[in-house]
Protein backbone atom coordinates (compact mmCIF):
# COMPACT_ATOMS: atom_id res chain seq x y z
CA UNK A 1 0.00 0.00 0.00
CA UNK A 2 1.44 3.45 -0.85
CA UNK A 3 -0.35 5.41 1.46
CA UNK A 4 -3.64 6.61 2.71
CA UNK A 5 -6.60 6.84 0.22
CA UNK A 6 -7.80 9.75 2.92
CA UNK A 7 -6.56 12.89 1.01
CA UNK A 8 -7.65 11.98 -2.10
CA UNK A 9 -11.61 11.14 -0.77
CA UNK A 10 -11.06 14.65 1.19
CA UNK A 11 -10.31 16.49 -2.40
CA UNK A 12 -13.39 14.59 -4.16
CA UNK A 13 -15.91 15.45 -1.42
CA UNK A 14 -14.46 19.14 -0.85
CA UNK A 15 -15.00 19.91 -4.78
CA UNK A 16 -18.80 18.26 -4.31
CA UNK A 17 -19.23 20.69 -1.79
CA UNK A 18 -17.63 23.54 -3.78
CA UNK A 19 -19.89 22.60 -6.95
CA UNK A 20 -23.16 22.43 -4.21
CA UNK A 21 -22.35 26.43 -3.43
CA UNK A 22 -22.93 28.00 -6.92
CA UNK A 23 -25.67 30.53 -6.44
CA UNK A 24 -28.66 30.54 -9.10
CA UNK A 25 -27.45 32.67 -11.98
CA UNK A 26 -29.98 35.63 -13.22
CA UNK A 27 -31.64 35.91 -16.09
CA UNK A 28 -29.96 37.58 -18.87
CA UNK A 29 -32.32 40.45 -20.27
CA UNK A 30 -30.43 39.91 -23.22
CA UNK A 31 -30.65 36.19 -24.25
CA UNK A 32 -34.14 36.57 -24.59
CA UNK A 33 -37.12 38.95 -26.20
CA UNK A 34 -38.82 40.76 -24.02
CA UNK A 35 -42.32 40.20 -22.48
CA UNK A 36 -44.60 40.60 -25.64
CA UNK A 37 -47.61 39.46 -27.43
CA UNK A 38 -45.72 38.75 -30.43
CA UNK A 39 -42.03 37.82 -29.61
CA UNK A 40 -38.35 37.11 -31.80
CA UNK A 41 -34.99 37.22 -31.05
CA UNK A 42 -32.95 39.03 -32.86
CA UNK A 43 -29.85 38.16 -35.10
CA UNK A 44 -27.04 39.20 -36.97
CA UNK A 45 -27.10 39.94 -40.90
CA UNK A 46 -24.25 42.15 -41.18
CA UNK A 47 -21.66 42.61 -38.05
CA UNK A 48 -22.29 41.05 -34.68
CA UNK A 49 -24.93 41.22 -31.82
CA UNK A 50 -27.50 39.46 -30.20
CA UNK A 51 -30.78 40.13 -28.20
CA UNK A 52 -34.79 40.27 -28.86
CA UNK A 53 -37.63 42.35 -29.53
CA UNK A 54 -41.59 41.99 -28.77
CA UNK A 55 -44.55 43.94 -30.26
CA UNK A 56 -47.42 44.10 -28.39
CA UNK A 57 -50.73 45.66 -30.15
CA UNK A 58 -53.41 46.88 -27.43
CA UNK A 59 -56.58 49.08 -27.53
CA UNK A 60 -56.49 52.13 -29.17
CA UNK A 61 -59.52 54.46 -28.81
CA UNK A 62 -59.59 56.04 -32.21
CA UNK A 63 -59.43 52.18 -33.60
CA UNK A 64 -56.12 52.79 -35.29
CA UNK A 65 -52.87 50.50 -34.52
CA UNK A 66 -51.23 51.26 -30.50
CA UNK A 67 -48.17 49.12 -30.39
CA UNK A 68 -45.33 48.91 -27.82
CA UNK A 69 -42.20 47.35 -28.98
CA UNK A 70 -39.28 46.44 -26.50
CA UNK A 71 -35.52 46.07 -27.57
CA UNK A 72 -32.86 44.67 -25.88
CA UNK A 73 -29.77 43.95 -27.53
CA UNK A 74 -26.31 43.31 -26.60
CA UNK A 75 -24.22 44.13 -29.36
CA UNK A 76 -21.31 47.29 -30.09
CA UNK A 77 -20.67 49.32 -27.12
CA UNK A 78 -21.44 53.18 -27.26
CA UNK A 79 -23.33 52.53 -30.63
CA UNK A 80 -26.33 54.29 -31.67
CA UNK A 81 -28.87 51.75 -33.42
CA UNK A 82 -32.03 53.14 -35.76
CA UNK A 83 -35.05 50.77 -34.82
CA UNK A 84 -36.36 50.43 -38.44
CA UNK A 85 -39.50 48.05 -39.42
CA UNK A 86 -40.99 46.27 -42.87
CA UNK A 87 -44.90 45.69 -42.85
CA UNK A 88 -46.63 43.53 -45.15
CA UNK A 89 -49.49 46.13 -45.35
CA UNK A 90 -49.88 46.93 -49.00
CA UNK A 91 -52.47 44.40 -49.73
CA UNK A 92 -55.10 42.11 -47.30
CA UNK A 93 -54.15 38.43 -47.25
CA UNK A 94 -50.28 38.65 -47.19
CA UNK A 95 -50.16 37.86 -43.05
CA UNK A 96 -48.67 34.99 -44.08
CA UNK A 97 -45.61 34.92 -41.97
CA UNK A 98 -42.90 34.96 -44.81
CA UNK A 99 -42.59 39.02 -44.14
CA UNK A 100 -42.00 39.37 -48.62
CA UNK A 101 -41.11 43.60 -48.03
CA UNK A 102 -38.63 42.87 -45.51
CA UNK A 103 -37.10 39.94 -47.63
CA UNK A 104 -37.48 41.43 -51.02
CA UNK A 105 -40.17 39.87 -52.36
CA UNK A 106 -43.28 41.95 -53.35
CA UNK A 107 -46.63 39.76 -53.59
CA UNK A 108 -48.10 42.17 -55.14
CA UNK A 109 -50.12 42.15 -59.02
CA UNK A 110 -48.79 44.60 -61.48
CA UNK A 111 -52.02 46.44 -60.93
CA UNK A 112 -50.92 47.63 -56.59
CA UNK A 113 -48.90 50.30 -55.70
CA UNK A 114 -45.10 49.96 -56.14
CA UNK A 115 -43.47 47.56 -53.66
CA UNK A 116 -41.68 50.77 -52.30
CA UNK A 117 -38.88 50.58 -49.08
CA UNK A 118 -38.00 47.71 -47.46
CA UNK A 119 -37.23 48.89 -44.14
CA UNK A 120 -37.91 52.05 -42.83
CA UNK A 121 -37.00 54.02 -40.15
CA UNK A 122 -39.80 54.92 -37.37
CA UNK A 123 -41.19 56.96 -37.46
CA UNK A 124 -41.27 57.96 -40.97
CA UNK A 125 -43.29 57.97 -43.16
CA UNK A 126 -45.98 58.28 -41.01
CA UNK A 127 -44.45 61.57 -39.37
CA UNK A 128 -41.52 63.36 -41.35
CA UNK A 129 -40.91 65.64 -38.95
CA UNK A 130 -40.35 63.85 -36.08
CA UNK A 131 -37.27 62.30 -34.92
CA UNK A 132 -36.15 58.80 -35.79
CA UNK A 133 -36.25 56.85 -32.95
CA UNK A 134 -33.11 54.74 -31.95
CA UNK A 135 -30.75 54.16 -28.64
CA UNK A 136 -27.28 53.76 -27.56
CA UNK A 137 -25.58 50.72 -25.74
CA UNK A 138 -23.57 51.38 -23.04
CA UNK A 139 -19.87 50.57 -22.36
CA UNK A 140 -20.87 46.93 -22.35
CA UNK A 141 -22.40 47.03 -25.69
CA UNK A 142 -25.62 46.03 -23.71
CA UNK A 143 -29.12 48.82 -24.95
CA UNK A 144 -32.85 48.50 -24.44
CA UNK A 145 -35.88 50.90 -25.69
CA UNK A 146 -39.43 50.73 -25.17
CA UNK A 147 -40.94 52.25 -27.58
CA UNK A 148 -45.03 53.48 -28.17
CA UNK A 149 -46.30 53.25 -31.95
CA UNK A 150 -49.39 54.54 -32.12
CA UNK A 151 -51.30 55.58 -36.02
CA UNK A 152 -54.83 55.60 -37.12
CA UNK A 153 -53.69 54.61 -40.38
CA UNK A 154 -53.74 50.77 -39.52
CA UNK A 155 -57.79 49.61 -38.76
CA UNK A 156 -58.11 47.48 -35.61
CA UNK A 157 -58.38 43.45 -37.02
CA UNK A 158 -55.69 44.14 -39.70
CA UNK A 159 -53.65 41.60 -39.21
CA UNK A 160 -49.94 42.18 -41.27
CA UNK A 161 -46.55 40.29 -41.26
CA UNK A 162 -43.58 42.59 -39.47
CA UNK A 163 -39.94 42.14 -39.22
CA UNK A 164 -37.58 44.18 -37.18
CA UNK A 165 -34.58 45.54 -37.65
CA UNK A 166 -31.68 47.41 -35.83
CA UNK A 167 -29.09 49.36 -37.52
CA UNK A 168 -26.21 51.38 -36.70
CA UNK A 169 -26.29 53.22 -39.91
CA UNK A 170 -29.45 54.05 -42.17
CA UNK A 171 -27.27 54.15 -45.76
CA UNK A 172 -24.32 51.67 -45.03
CA UNK A 173 -24.78 49.76 -41.60
CA UNK A 174 -21.85 47.67 -40.02
CA UNK A 175 -24.14 46.26 -37.39
CA UNK A 176 -27.82 44.90 -38.86
CA UNK A 177 -29.78 42.43 -36.18
CA UNK A 178 -32.99 41.67 -37.21
CA UNK A 179 -35.81 39.74 -35.91
CA UNK A 180 -38.14 36.83 -37.02
CA UNK A 181 -40.78 37.68 -39.00
CA UNK A 182 -43.93 38.16 -36.94
CA UNK A 183 -47.46 38.04 -37.44
CA UNK A 184 -49.29 41.03 -35.41
CA UNK A 185 -52.83 41.49 -35.32
CA UNK A 186 -54.32 44.81 -34.45
CA UNK A 187 -56.58 44.69 -31.30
Amino acid sequence: MKGPLWPVATLGAGLLALAGCTSPSEPDPFGEPPPGTHQSSLFAVVGTGTGGTSVTSVASAPGGFTGTMRFRVRAKPNTTYFVQRAADLMRAGVDDGVCQRADGLPPWSPSDPPFGPTFVTFPRPLDLVGPLVSFATDGRGEGSLDYNFDTPQIPRGTRFDLRMRLVDDENAPTTDLRSGCMTIVVN
